[in-house]
């Protein structure tokens, strides 16, 4: 039978530790009695210290709730310190003592009211404590509550070998509060010193982040290794915006750090409510480029108010870095939401500035009409760049300011830049309507504007607006043979021939003429392109000239302008200026018009070509071209055109004119051979009959029986194809036969191909390079080996056995390539341009685009050929810089890599070789021209240093040219300027 104790759910008293009994065991038991009874704590005033930890101990332990003798024990203790060690023992005797009053006691006896912390007795009570202390911590992190106050106070008292692995263990357990878990973490960065170490990173998200600004707050010794991304995330957790300021702040101050790691920082006090700006604007004065250009960045990109107001303040303080101020500024230039016009035209005055911000911000005021005032201060001011005022003029092109740009311009005082600026911002859309007054002025210095072409271009712009007969009569005069009779009588006559050097250092060159020769040297694109003589540029400066004025002219759209088109046509035109005269008379002229020039033998040949094209485009041109054909008039040239034409736009409705001049015998053999030249292509089966029967004229002249049969269309009939094999057979005159081959190629006649392949290997080359390509025509791969054949063979001529891998290469056959490559070498240079291109059209160049350009014995052309064709990869571009740098080398090649190099990752190479004055001059305007199309800060301080003080008037031209496109790019309405005259320059 099992017993059962009826007791066994009773509580079991708590029972004091095992100690030796007291010598008066019986008078203590009866004092702790009567206390129980009487609840009567003051009696252990009476008794002695050990005494009362005795009783204490054992009413403690007694007592169902010893709250009351805790607190007794607490008030005695601030008036006698040894009452606290009596509590002490009174905690450590209850099982399941208050976290509350032991952190309370471990309190205050790290706080020393217990007596000196260093005392024996004092430092074992606190030493017992601990244990309990970190029951308490675990009974507080289980409940989930955050008693803030009693545990900064607590952890202000202990020392750090006492505090830190607690506050380590609160900060990084996940289990935490969260409150609490931030607090530990702020008493831990407090107590840490920069060298110690902390535990490893933790793996949940809320515990790095605290592991994160524990480090940084300490000096970030193991965030190095960290990824910046990690910080973004800061700003979601819930450590609050005082300390995510903090953190930003900690890690920006760190110069110790990567720059990314402090850019982020950057991001994260950005994202605060308020972000402390005064620190972010103090790292745009850091040591670091990187740091203190992205904070600029980031303070550009905010659209706060604060931020509009901390850029103002790095634009104006000439203590910050120039590349700081140049940024700000630029970012100030394009602002549209807030009113910063008082700072720009600060900025456009300010010399301390470098050039492209002064530019930048002087053109930025003609966005509102309102900053009329500013710009015309500014050209007005003497102390000001000469760049500036010109970029002011040109920025207020508003209706209301031509007054005042005209009384400018008409003022003597008034600079030539600055006029030339003036008349450019006057022939923009928006002054047009309001100049029709200024005529008479207008022409009057036209006439005087003889040696500045800058300036009459300006001029002839604003007289096209205008228009009028004083304008029109100018401008027809222009638009001939005036434009170069006017530049060669403001020059003496023995300088027209000398070099462009010599005249630049001639003293009586006028500026104007000088300035814009120097423009010419800088934008040519290589040496040949550069003049030689004076009359040269003078030749070219006149085509300027012309196509300007043609260009004018077209704007008054009515008869006296029609009048003056035709006038200027009987002036020998360049092929610049001939494709302007074609343009204005296709938008001036009717056709009639247009087909008189093309059939009068007296005009220039490349004029008469322009004018075929685009009386071919208009709709009734084709038909008014072929009747012209009858004209007894018409050379031969103007037949040519007539063919040419009907070619490239309108075949397929002329085939059968041109299948009538075909079969015509008494037609010139040449126009019959171009005729069917023509038909070449066109896809009209009804051309089938009228063809065989030209190539089966034994009569015919051989050459036009090939040409007709290399005009049959595809596909062809089984019978014309037999016809065709059978005269393959015989023996064909060579022209014939090379005709009927390309005939079978474009047909595909399987049946051909044993005649294709005994011709693949002719002695004569233009028969077996026919054959191979018809081979090829077929798309079959079959034929591979017998390409392969005539690509190795000893007899066959270079030219077939190329044709013959260029078809292999179209095929797809993969060793084609390999079979490609002697042909870069030993070979002239036709084939190794020829062959180099084929490998890198199918992408199989592989590492010999880059070997080509290291090898300096390789030709010149076959070199600039690979480099076109540089994968773009890390490689490559060490290959372009180190070329840059490399002063032995050809300086067309060097200035091809220039142009190549990307401009963001080689800026540095970029400015070193535009700075360096021993560069020749053809490098530097390619690294200008690379600086220019990056226009980052760096490229543009280069700009500007080279604008203001290179000693090289053509590099400091085409830095000044440069500066001047990026500056006028904010503007919508943007006239034609000296970037303009580039069109007509890659027109001739």
């Amino acid at each position: 039978m099992v017993a059962i104790n009826p007791l066994r759910w009773l509580k079991r008293r708590r029972t004091p530790p095992v100690a030796p009994a007291p010598a008066h065991e019986d008078t203590l038991a009866g004092m702790v009695r009567d206390i129980v009874r009487t609840n009567h704590l003051a009696l252990l005033d009476d008794l002695s210290v050990a005494d009362r930890t005795t009783v204490a101990v054992r009413l403690a332990v007694r007592a169902d709730d010893p709250r009351a003798l805790l607190r007794f024990l607490w008030r005695r203790a601030t008036v006698t310190p040894e009452y606290l060690l009596t509590l002490v023992a009174c905690l450590k005797a209850i099982d399941d003592a208050s976290a509350f009053w032991v952190i309370r006691t471990t309190t205050a006896l790290a706080e020393g009211r217990a007596g000196d912390r260093t005392a024996s007795s004092v430092l074992q009570a606190l030493l017992d404590c601990l244990p309990m202390l970190d029951a308490a911590l675990d009974q507080i992190v289980q409940r989930q509550r955050s008693p803030l106050r009693l545990l900064r106070r607590l952890f202000e008292a202990l020392t750090p070998e006492l505090a830190l692995p607690r506050l380590m263990r609160l900060a990084f357990d996940e289990a935490t509060p969260a409150a609490l878990a931030w607090a530990a973490a702020d008493r831990l960065a407090e107590c840490l010193s920069g060298t110690a170490t902390i535990l490893d990173p933790p793996t949940t998200p809320a515990a790095h982040a605290r592991w994160l600004y524990v480090d940084a707050l300490m000096g970030a010794a193991v965030i190095q290794t960290q990824d910046a991304a990690a910080l973004p995330s800061f700003a979601a957790t819930a450590a609050g915006a005082a300390r995510c300021e903090r953190l930003g702040c900690a890690l920006l101050a760190n110069t110790n750090l990567s720059p990314a790691i402090r850019l982020a920082a950057i991001d994260l006090l950005l994202r605060q409510a308020t972000p402390p700006w005064t620190v972010i604007v103090g790292a745009c004065a850091d040591e670091q480029e990187s740091v203190r250009r992205g904070a600029l960045a980031r303070i550009g990109s905010s659209s706060a108010r604060e931020a509009m107001s901390m850029l103002v303040r790095l634009a104006l303080r000439s203590d910050m870095p120039i590349d700081v101020r140049l940024m700000a500024v630029i970012r100030l230039s394009a602002e549209t939401q807030w009113d910063v016009a008082p700072v720009l035209q600060r900025c456009a005055r300010d010399a301390s500035l470098p050039l492209a911000g002064r530019l930048c911000a002087a053109a930025a005021l003609g966005r509102r009409s309102a900053n009329l005032p500013r710009l015309l201060a500014l050209m007005r001011d003497p102390q000001a760049h000469l760049e500036v005022r010109a970029a002011a003029a040109r920025a207020a092109a508003f209706p209301s300011a031509v007054p005042h740009l005209v009384r400018l311009a008409l003022d003597p005082a008034t600079p030539a830049p600055v006029v030339t600026a003036l008349w450019n911002a006057l022939a923009t859309p928006a002054c047009r309507a309001t100049l029709p007054g200024i005529r008479p002025a207008l022409v009057r210095l036209l006439d005087a504007a003889r040696a500045d072409v800058a300036l009459t271009l300006a001029l002839i712009r604003v007289a096209g607006a205008v228009g009028g007969d004083e304008a029109i009569a100018a401008l027809t005069s222009l638009a001939g043979s005036g434009a170069i009779t006017r530049l060669r009588s403001a020059v003496p006559p023995d300088l027209l021939d000398l070099p462009v050097e010599a005249c630049l250092e001639y003293p009586l060159l006028p500026p104007p003429m000088r300035t814009r020769l120097l423009t010419a040297l800088a934008t040519a694109p290589t040496p040949a392109e550069q003049p030689t003589t004076l009359a040269q540029f003078l030749a070219r400066e006149a085509d300027l000239v012309r196509c300007a004025a043609i260009e004018a002219l077209t704007l008054s759209n009515d008869a006296r302008a029609r009048a003056a088109i035709l006038i200027a046509l009987r002036h020998a035109p360049s092929p610049g200026v001939a494709t302007a005269l074609a343009e204005a008379l296709d938008l001036l002229g009717s056709l009639q018009d247009m087909l008189q020039v093309v059939v009068d033998p007296e005009l220039d040949a490349t004029l008469r070509w322009h004018v075929a094209d685009r009386l071919a485009q208009r709709v009734d041109g084709p038909t008014l071209i072929r009747e012209a054909w009858v004209r007894s008039d018409l050379d031969t040239f103007g037949r040519e055109l007539i063919i040419d034409s009907l070619v490239r736009h309108d075949a397929k409705a002329s085939a059968p004119f041109f299948m009538r001049l075909a079969n015509d015998p008494g037609e010139s053999p040449i126009f019959r051979e171009r005729a069917l030249m023509a038909l070449d292509g066109v896809t009209d089966a009804s051309l089938e009959g009228p063809l065989v029967r030209l190539v089966n004229d034994v009569d015919l002249d051989p050459g036009l029986r090939g040409r007709a049969a290399a005009s049959l269309p595809a596909p062809l009939s089984p019978a014309i194809c037999s016809t065709l094999r059978d005269l393959a057979r015989t023996d064909a005159p060579a022209p014939l036969l090379i005709g009927v081959l390309q005939a079978l190629g474009r047909a595909r006649d399987a049946a051909a191909l044993p005649i294709l392949v005994r011709y693949s290997l002719d002695h004569r080359a233009a028969i077996a390079q026919t054959a191979v390509e018809a081979l090829a025509a077929n798309g079959d791969n079959s034929i591979s080996p017998l390409l392969v054949r005539v690509a190795l063979s000893p007899q066959a001529n270079a030219a077939v056995k190329l044709v013959a891998l260029e078809s292999l290469l179209r095929l797809g056959e993969p060793d084609a390539g390999r079979l490609l490559r002697p042909y870069l070498h030993n070979h002239s240079i036709i084939f190794q341009m020829r062959a180099f291109r084929l490998l890198a059209n199918t992408g199989q160049v592989g590492n010999e685009a880059e070997r080509l350009v290291r090898d300096r014995l390789c030709p010149t052309p076959l070199r600039l050929c690979a480099l076109e064709y540089l994968p773009c990869s890390a490689s490559a571009g060490a290959l372009l810089a180190a070329l840059l740098r490399d002063a032995g080398e050809d300086p067309v090649v060097r200035a091809a890599a220039a142009a190549r190099l990307p401009a963001r990752d080689y800026g540095a190479a970029l400015t070193e070789a535009a700075l360096d004055t021993t560069t020749p001059i053809i490098v530097r305007t390619a690294c200008l021209a690379g600086l220019g199309a990056s226009g980052d800060a760096d490229a543009l301080l280069a700009l500007s240093a080279l604008a203001e003080r290179d000693c090289d008037p053509v590099a400091r031209e085409r830095a000044r040219l440069e500066l001047w496109s990026l500056a006028m790019q904010s503007l919508s309405d943007r006239a034609p300027d000296e970037y303009h005259e580039r069109h007509y320059y890659g027109r001739r």
